[in-house]
């Protein structure tokens, strides 16, 4: 039984860490091996051979998934890693977890922040279609649990121009990937579906991208104080939005849209 007005959970980050992407699997097996009975004992170190991972990162990922109160440790047997059970917030978290991923559109949106991440992360370059099927082997491409299917990857690539002719921070050269201010504004806006097209707030985020395209064509570098603002403002609606009922926070994209323009602020 789900519990109602359940959501997937930002602690997680099931996505963006190897550890975490690893949890999420490790949940929906434990899921499967228990017959969805909370109490039920697994010997956690099969899921080793399951994943073709190693001891250490299925005593990471146990340790992570107990601390969220998840899954029940029983250390009276001695083995290591120990045997495990999946608790009824556990069994209710995967439960939402196939309602989230079933969305396609939350689907979709986690893709093209997961793609970005990805690309950012490997240092690749082009126009989005060399190489870009390594995404769905990498953490990133997993959501809720799942891998995601091709279809949301071709979305993502078209959706999403990498790179772009202007950088958002400060990049070494050779090294990353660019990002338009304009698209980080898209991004940022496709992030919020409950806000309205015409939302001031919305709007406010386009016209500063807006402002800083138009200065960085002149060939000037743009001003660091108005991409802080850009930058701030755009990580604040994000935010606002992860903690709004309903909206973006049902889909762990948000956290880590969030996260990025965190890293182009400590970058800038």
């Amino acid at each position: 039984m789900i519990r109602s007005g359940a959501v997937p959970t930002n602690g997680l980050s099931p996505v963006y860490d190897e550890t975490g992407a690893a949890s999420a699997r490790f949940l929906l097996w434990l899921r499967e091996e228990t017959g969805e009975t909370d109490g039920h004992r697994v010997a956690s170190s099969a899921y080793a051979h399951h994943e073709r991972c190693t001891l250490e990162l299925v005593e990471d990922v146990v340790e992570r998934l107990a601390a969220l109160g998840w899954i029940t440790v029983h250390n009276d047997s001695g083995a290591v890693p120990p045997l495990v059970s999946p608790t009824t917030t556990g069994l209710d978290e995967a439960g939402v977890w196939d309602e989230a991923y079933d969305d396609r559109e939350s689907r979709r949106r986690y893709a093209k922040a997961a793609l970005f991440a990805w690309w950012d992360r490997v240092g690749q370059y082009g126009d989005g279609g060399s190489g870009a099927e390594d995404f769905l082997w990498a953490r990133e491409a997993f959501y809720c649990g799942r891998q995601l299917a091709f279809e949301d990857l071709d979305y993502a690539k078209d959706h999403l121009d990498l790179p772009a002719p202007m950088q958002v921070g400060v990049m070494e050269q050779g090294a990353g990937v660019f990002l338009s201010f304009e698209q980080l504004a898209r991004l940022v806006q496709a992030s919020r579906p409950d806000l309205s097209e015409s939302d001031s707030e919305l709007r406010q985020v386009r016209d500063l991208a807006a402002a800083l395209t138009d200065a960085s064509r002149s060939g000037a570098e743009p001003d660091p104080g108005a991409v802080e603002r850009f930058l701030e403002h755009s990580r604040d609606l994000v935010q606002a939005g992860s903690r709004s009922v309903g909206s973006m926070g049902r889909d762990m994209a948000s956290g880590m849209l969030s996260d990025l323009i965190g890293s182009l602020l400590r970058l800038g």
